[in-house]
């Protein structure tokens, strides 16, 4: 894998998108491992899942990133293709 995944949360009827500061409405993650800048080939699917189990299980936030409304109604890039600025590494 020489490109990082693109990893999202799906919405399903019965499964909405985990509320999160890195998880936007529309399912989109921002977790560094997911972008160019945190990917490394040795990753794998393990570690990509271990990474967003940790981020999940350490959430003290129930709340969505900032601007989620504003980046959901304009955003049409792949989730990998996103420069996302990592400003938060306290979630």
């Amino acid at each position: 894998m020489g490109q990082p995944p693109e990893v999202v949360f799906q919405k399903l009827p019965d499964r909405p998108v985990p509320v999160h500061p890195h998880i936007y409405s529309s399912g989109i993650i921002c977790l560094d491992l997911l972008g160019t800048q945190g990917w490394s080939p040795v990753q794998n699917v393990e570690s990509v899942c271990m990474s967003i189990q940790s981020m999940l299980t350490g959430n003290t936030k129930n709340e969505r990133p900032p601007g989620d409304d504003e980046f959901v109604r304009t955003n049409r890039q792949r989730p990998r293709d996103i420069d996302f600025y990592y400003h938060d590494d306290d979630v």
